[in-house]
């Protein structure tokens, strides 16, 4: 079984404040049998919303939960970057092949014969 991780933070509220939390943590397993990627999902944990109480300590998942959204964040910042890349050089392509049809655009057609410039005969 691989580590664990934080699979869910689920907070409850009511009209006057927060009534409760749990947390759950799951980790990838492979079926020893099959060879089949699963995920084993924990059991909801309390989490200890105030320093002392029973319970997972609210800033240890806090800690998790945003550990996640940073490394999600810089893995998504990555991407874009890659995107840019991509795109800057499919721009740079475009402006390759615009440039190469302008000047075929600016060729004549059939230059034997053309028309002489004004002046010359033929």
């Amino acid at each position: 079984m691989e580590k664990s991780y934080l699979y869910e933070f689920l907070v409850r509220g009511t009209p006057s404040g927060i009534a409760g939390a749990h947390v759950i943590y799951a980790a990838d397993a492979k079926n020893t049998l099959t060879g089949e990627a699963r995920t084993e999902i924990g059991a909801a944990q309390p989490v200890a919303l105030i320093a002392g109480k029973p319970g997972c300590p609210i800033a240890d998942v806090v800690g998790a939960v945003n550990v996640a959204a940073l490394a999600e964040i810089e893995q998504l910042r990555e991407q874009v970057r890659a995107r840019d890349a991509e795109l800057a050089e499919a721009k740079q392509q475009l402006q390759r092949q615009a440039d190469e049809l302008a000047a075929l655009k600016a060729r004549p057609v059939y230059p034997s014969i053309a028309p002489a410039p004004a002046g010359e005969s033929a």
